[in-house]
């Protein structure tokens, strides 16, 4: 349940994303923007999730469940902040 929750966060971490880009707005983390920039949006949102994933299973694998867990609090931060900042922008 703890990495299909740190995948779902990611998928809407990225969905939230490109709808950013859609309405104007540029990635803060230094090297997806630089990726967004020199390839495409639709590129770095690939990578972000293969990363992701990546990562996700890396930490399953090693049975690192709390850090897990706390990631997916953060990434939940993350999300409702994003959420937020585009609901009031439209």
């Amino acid at each position: 349940m703890i990495l299909q929750a740190w995948v779902g966060l990611n998928a809407s971490d990225a969905l939230l994303t490109w709808l950013s880009f859609a309405l104007g707005a540029v990635e803060f983390n230094p090297f997806l923007g630089t990726i967004a920039l020199a390839l495409s949006v639709e590129r770095m949102l690939l990578i972000k999730m293969l990363f992701a994933v990546a990562l996700g299973g890396a930490l399953w694998n090693r049975r690192a469940y709390g850090m897990l867990r706390v990631l997916n609090w953060a990434l939940v931060a993350v999300v409702a902040y994003n959420a937020l900042v585009i609901t009031y922008t439209l």
